[in-house]
């Protein structure tokens, strides 16, 4: 009992709830707004930069396997997809479908993992955050025992 005392001290909470804790991942928001590159639904890559220059039947795309350019020609023009309004109400019923399991897994989280005193619900990152913070905590008193 005395370990998980010290695991739910204000420090680990300021630790998992500290903006900086992220600046562990890559940040892939600078990368994207100077990427020249966009992929088409088979995967491939096509060079946005000569798309304009290019007549309207020749597209260039990368070889996923090589990376050199290809030209892929005759290429129809994609249709603007038309969305009616049962296949949106469709959509957004499966939305709040998907949205209300993903809270109902984070409110079963939140209740899994250990927290001190604390006046206001976690936050989604935060109980993700804290929630490796245990697994890391709990893995290390497995192996150390």
């Amino acid at each position: 009992m005395d370990m998980q005392r010290s695991f739910l001290s204000p420090s680990v909470f300021d630790l998992v709830s500290d903006v900086e804790f992220m600046e562990l991942m890559p940040n892939k928001s600078a990368q994207a707004s100077n990427e020249t590159h966009s992929t088409d639904g088979n995967g491939l890559y096509q060079d946005l930069t000569s798309i304009s220059t290019a007549p309207t039947d020749y597209f260039y795309a990368l070889s996923p396997s090589t990376g050199s350019p290809e030209i892929a020609v005759n290429m129809k023009p994609k249709r603007k997809r038309v969305i009616s309004t049962v296949q949106r109400q469709a959509a957004n019923i499966r939305e709040r479908k998907r949205m209300f399991s993903l809270n109902e897994a984070f409110d079963r989280l939140r209740r899994r993992v250990p927290t001190f005193a604390y006046e206001k619900r976690l936050s989604r990152i935060e109980t993700l955050r804290l929630a490796i913070v245990y697994i890391a905590f709990m893995t290390d008193i497995l192996e150390n025992s």
